[in-house]
């Protein structure tokens, strides 16, 4: 998706109307790109972390994936060696 350059809030608009407070995207999604791309995410990544204490004292996220059901599945992108 696109976003206008002029536009105020540009992650909210990515995230368009729904109700999802997390970005999730697999390691191994971000590993199979070129080196080029992932040099400008760490780099946006260590801004963020400069800019803001955001990450937990206590605690961690945990991210696994469940079926239309509910129910744990397997997860293909788990394995980030083998992406």
């Amino acid at each position: 998706m696109s976003v206008p350059s002029e536009d105020a809030e540009p992650i909210h608009s990515w995230f368009e109307l729904s109700y999802v407070p997390y970005l999730k995207v697999p390691r191994s999604v971000l590993q199979s790109m070129p080196a080029e791309w992932q040099w400008r995410f760490v780099r946006c990544l260590e801004e963020l972390d400069g800019a803001i204490d955001w990450r937990p004292k206590d605690g961690q996220y945990w991210v696994r994936l469940k079926d239309c059901h509910g129910i744990f599945v397997d997860d293909p992108l788990m394995d980030y060696e083998r992406g």
